[in-house]
């Protein structure tokens, strides 16, 4: 190779290199600018939400709720069920944001005490303090110096099972009924150290082939049996249920 070709090589790998380097940086600029837009966008949503009207003020409640989300700096507990498009909401929880303030939270049943790394999505949190409604949005609790309860999302479900075979009482009663399909949530509520810790199963009847006895409406109480209760919640089928 004569030295005139070798110039050119090496002229045309610089070129490409400073290609490269050049479409680097106008990306960075790009995805910089982005950024700055998202969070632009995002704190006119927070001060929105934080404009919102202030409906009602509650000192000194207790609230529970299922933990959905807990990262940056917040804990949100849900006041419902995940159940496809009908979705179950229960009046015993509350839809709430909690500052993570780094509070003690205790254990339902081992009482032993932590820091809110405790807190995982899906434990059921029972809390004491402030409730702030407001018009739109999600309401706002303030723990204060107030302890958090945590009931963890496994020990719950074990509580679930023993529900389900009798080891554990429970009133049952019809959440919601759709008799054009068939469908039903089973509201059950079991009361431990003077809490009340209602759990949602869903069922559809017609595809059980169950038997029903009665008439099934919204808050009836139920007697139900189950074709085998040491399947797991999801694997569940109803053999009889009766209104009562």
């Amino acid at each position: 190779m004569n030295k005139k070709i070798f110039i050119i090589l090496i002229c045309i790998i610089v070129l490409i290199i400073a290609v490269i380097i050049g479409f680097s940086r106008i990306k960075e600029e790009d995805d910089s600018a982005n950024y700055e837009n998202y969070n632009i966008y995002n704190e006119e949503e927070t001060n929105m939400d934080n404009n919102a009207i202030i409906t009602e003020k509650l000192q000194d409640v207790v609230i529970q709720g299922v933990v959905e989300l807990h990262h940056n700096g917040f804990i949100y507990i849900f006041n419902g069920q995940h159940f496809g498009e009908y979705g179950f909401e229960m009046e015993e929880y509350t839809r709430s944001n909690i500052d993570d303030k780094n509070q003690k939270c205790i254990d339902f049943f081992t009482s032993e005490e932590y820091d809110t790394s405790y807190i995982e999505e899906g434990d059921l949190l029972i809390c004491t303090g402030d409730l702030t409604k407001y018009s739109i949005g999600n309401d706002d609790f303030d723990t204060k110096d107030n302890s958090i309860i945590v009931l963890k999302s496994d020990d719950f479900e074990k509580m679930k099972q023993e529900t389900i075979k009798g080891e554990r009482t429970a009133v049952v009663t019809v959440g919601e009924y759709f008799d054009s399909n068939g469908e039903i949530y089973l509201k059950y509520e079991i009361s431990e150290k003077g809490y009340k810790l209602p759990f949602v199963l869903k069922f559809n009847i017609k595809e059980d082939n169950a038997k029903v006895l009665g008439n099934l409406k919204k808050g009836e109480k139920v007697k139900v049996q189950y074709k085998d209760s040491n399947v797991s919640l999801e694997q569940l089928t109803i053999n009889s249920i009766e209104a009562y």
